[in-house]
């Protein structure tokens, strides 16, 4: 199995729940399925669904704050987390603690200033794939997930915020691109100026850049 950990966000609303006796609940999505996120620097990205919810049932998911693991929320093995995937992607609903983290979230959740979710995963041995098209609007390959391991999740404070720790090789191998990306033809050589580096190096120099931030 891949050991690199990658995070992506997904930008929605997240819900606050009170019970009756005073316990305040809150639900969102960490991901939702068939979306394209952003430039990942060279390739965009989709999650297809199933994708997580083996690891959902199986793994000891736990949600924090931020990526903050000081800043616990819940997790799943003491049944203050619930997870799982249903149409319209991976959802996750925390019984906030009555924690200096668990009371300031909720009150970031009253006053509307939680705007999205973020969540930790490793892609699983042949769990990705380049999609069969490119995306239209900016040429850019496409990388699907189909298998991955999802460890933490949670809301954030800035959704616009995304990091990745994936493994450089197997993102170029598994869309072509870069060092194995197939061999240009002899009228792209010829066509290329002297003094401008292949399309293929300039993607990979972009995926150091994105992978290595």
């Amino acid at each position: 199995m891949t050991e690199t950990r990658e995070r992506r966000i997904a930008v929605g609303e997240l819900e606050e729940r009170s019970s009756t006796d005073g316990r305040i609940s809150m639900r969102g999505y960490a991901y939702r399925f068939n979306e394209l996120s952003q430039d990942l620097g060279g390739f965009r990205e989709r999650i297809v669904p199933g994708a997580g919810a083996p690891s959902l049932r199986k793994n000891d998911v736990y949600a924090t704050f931020n990526h903050n693991s000081s800043a616990l929320l819940g997790r799943t093995s003491s049944g203050t987390l619930r997870v799982g995937e249903d149409n319209e992607g991976g959802f996750y609903e925390i019984d906030l603690p009555d924690t200096t983290v668990g009371r300031d979230v909720a009150e970031l959740l009253k006053r509307g200033d939680l705007k999205g979710s973020s969540f930790t995963f490793r892609v699983l041995d042949g769990g990705q794939r380049r999609a069969a098209e490119d995306d239209p609007d900016t040429g850019l390959p496409v990388r699907e997930i189909t298998a991955m391991d999802v460890s933490e999740l949670g809301p954030v404070t800035n959704p616009a915020y995304l990091t990745t720790q994936a493994s450089l090789r197997s993102v170029e191998e598994t869309l072509c691109i870069g060092e194995f990306a197939p061999p240009a033809s002899d009228e792209e050589r010829d066509s290329q100026p002297a003094d401008v580096a292949p399309a293929s190096h300039l993607d990979a120099r972009a995926l150091v850049r994105a992978l290595s931030q």
